[in-house]
């Protein structure tokens, strides 16, 4: 009886085991793609699904206009036109409106915001001006900086003032 025991727990382990690989591996190709069914889960969870955002290839951009995890769109001014019109402006936006959803306060490499990187494709395709993210600056946070550095220069001037 106790030989019985130890092979069905083993074949059942089997079972067990083959059952969830098939679950993982038997979903469609738009369920691997679709990272916006995991939105309001654990903040791992949110800056995986906004990776896989940015890993979007269904428009056939060229590698140099495609959005990735710097945050980097560089589109000098005479090929506006060309991104705005091809598709690949309405592409990135696509990616970044799904970011949003899928995590609201995502940032990039450079620092910059979906809202920044978006707002800075809108402008462009409008005015028809050079595209260029790469200089993101954030006066909140310069501001936070200085808030943090002006607590010990203050204790460094009371110290001289008063001789401590």
């Amino acid at each position: 009886m106790v030989i019985y025991n130890k092979h069905l727990s083993g074949g059942l382990l089997l079972w067990v085991s083959l059952g969830i690989l098939f679950c993982l591996f038997s979903s469609t190709e738009a369920e691997k793609w679709e990272p916006r069914k995991y939105v309001n889960l654990s903040p791992f969870r949110e800056w995986r699904s906004a990776y896989e955002c940015i890993l979007n290839e269904t428009n056939p951009c060229q590698a140099k206009y495609k959005l990735n995890m710097t945050g980097v769109v560089v589109v000098p001014q005479e090929e506006v036109a060309e991104y705005c019109g091809a598709g690949c402006a309405e592409h990135v936006k696509v990616v970044l409106q799904c970011i949003h959803e899928v995590k609201r306060d995502f940032w990039f490499g450079n620092k910059a915001p979906v809202k920044f990187i978006n707002e800075s494709i809108t402008t462009g395709c409008s005015t028809t001006t050079r595209i260029n993210t790469t200089s993101y600056t954030n006066s909140a946070n310069s501001m936070k900086n200085y808030k943090i550095l002006s607590v010990p220069l203050m204790l460094v001037l009371f110290m001289i003032i008063f001789n401590i």
